[in-house]
């Protein structure tokens, strides 16, 4: 059920920001637990402890807060592959390690909404807004890579730095989400490892 194209309120007080948090909360829950299309906005207010006349007064629909959800996870996952980009120490530990740091905090983020994640793969499919996002977001992270690869240089074999960050951010990409998503006939711990081993080999020419 909508209410159209009415104004909704930006929060500036504390309790109306705790108030659209737990709104936004909630239906993250509830988009995780039944899917978007299962999910009202009166479901939402309840889990949310609020009435539904209050979940209006902060968002118009029920795809507005999707909307909102996805930017915040979009923005968690970045904060959190940026900030273990900023965390490797290139100059000592070498690109190896920092592979594997970077594929263990892509890890991390994507366990936080796994839920989450798997409506957005559906939602992907069926919106076009959605599917916006989600390839910004997709291209803020081969930007992140690039300059990854631009700071070690001179310490890669391959000469295409452009195509390569295209080439290990799709490659981590997909193989974190097997990781997280899907039931795997080994462990998860070796598949990283593989992956690792595999993404310094392309890029080092060596085994490190």
């Amino acid at each position: 059920m909508s209410k159209g194209k009415q104004t909704t309120r930006t929060p500036s007080q504390e309790r109306s920001i705790r108030t659209r948090e737990a709104i936004l909360q909630a239906s993250m829950r509830l988009f995780s637990e039944k899917g978007f299309h299962q999910t009202n906005t009166k479901q939402i207010a309840a889990a949310a402890g609020v009435s539904t006349g209050s979940f209006y007064a902060y968002f118009a629909d029920k795809r507005e807060v999707f909307v909102e959800a996805l930017k915040r996870y979009n923005q968690h996952f970045m904060d959190m592959f940026h900030a273990s980009l900023e965390e490797v120490d290139l100059q000592n530990s070498g690109v190896r390690p920092g592979i594997a740091h970077v594929v263990d905090s892509l890890i991390r983020s994507h366990e936080v909404y796994t839920e989450f994640h798997n409506e957005l793969e559906v939602m992907y499919q069926s919106d076009t807004e959605i599917k916006q996002l989600m390839d910004e977001q997709y291209e803020i992270g081969r930007r992140l890579t690039l300059e990854y690869l631009n700071l070690t240089r001179d310490q890669l074999r391959v000469t295409d730095i452009e195509a390569a960050s295209f080439i290990v951010f799709e490659t981590l990409d997909r193989l974190v989400d097997t990781i997280v998503f899907s039931a795997l006939p080994v462990s998860p711990e070796r598949i990283k490892a593989e992956t690792i081993d595999m993404i310094a080999a392309y890029l080092l020419g060596v085994k490190e």
